[in-house]
């Protein structure tokens, strides 16, 4: 009789468990595709002249910009070249 119990629990824990892991993927694809979205539309929309940030919290405004990389006037004379994909926001 005690058995039945043990394996009874057994299988409604990892059913609870399951269950669990099918919610939070789930969620995290709904979560990622918002995101690549919102990237999406970001990257759509730079400029030359955008103020930007970037993913280490620095910001700029777009001087050169390309298929892969841009150019970012960071203060007078300063140029840094970063990835498009470095960009998180448009200011």
């Amino acid at each position: 009789m005690d058995g039945h119990v043990i394996l009874n629990s057994s299988l409604v824990f990892i059913g609870f468990i399951l269950v669990g892991g099918l919610i939070y993927s789930l969620m995290s694809s709904l979560e990622l595709r918002r995101r690549r979205k919102r990237l999406a539309e970001l990257h759509q929309r730079l400029s030359v002249g955008c103020e930007v940030m970037f993913s280490a919290g620095l910001t700029g405004v777009i001087h050169e910009l390309d298929e892969e990389f841009c150019q970012i006037r960071l203060a007078d004379q300063v140029l840094v070249k970063v990835s498009r994909y470095a960009i998180t926001a448009i200011l």
